[in-house]
């Protein structure tokens, strides 16, 4: 089984060594070269493709009080083949400032896609 990591830190987000996963496969978010005071959320607003347990909840949460990577997320036997696209927030954390400071808070906001390219196995689909 393959891992890709995601550096959410690039512009646009890159992928290492690419996009395209199998089911099985791992997936690790990380913010890259970004300061450890950001933090990144990271949602699928059209279905996941990842596993969500107890151990990797949804949406995923980077930087702050969260690790700078995402434990590795497995990719679902029955994620269908296509692209997943993602969302990702990441906030510098100015979110704080007090209220004096006037006008709305700057959040990055970027867009990705994890790529699934087999079907799932035949067994799953009935």
């Amino acid at each position: 089984m393959a891992t890709i990591t995601v550096d959410l830190s690039t512009d646009p987000i890159s992928y290492s060594p690419g996009p395209e996963v199998k089911h099985g496969d791992t997936v690790v978010f990380s913010m890259g070269s970004y300061p450890a005071s950001y933090t990144a959320t990271v949602t699928f607003p059209s279905g996941n493709c990842l596993t969500v347990s107890a151990t990797n909840p949804y949406p995923y949460e980077l930087g702050g009080t969260h690790a700078l990577v995402t434990s590795p997320l497995t990719v679902s036997v029955t994620a269908l083949k296509r692209i997943y696209a993602f969302d990702a927030t990441i906030d510098d954390g100015s979110s704080t400032r007090s209220e004096a400071k006037v006008g709305p808070i700057e959040l990055d906001r970027k867009n990705g896609g994890i790529d699934v390219t087999s079907d799932p196995p035949k067994e799953l689909l009935r």
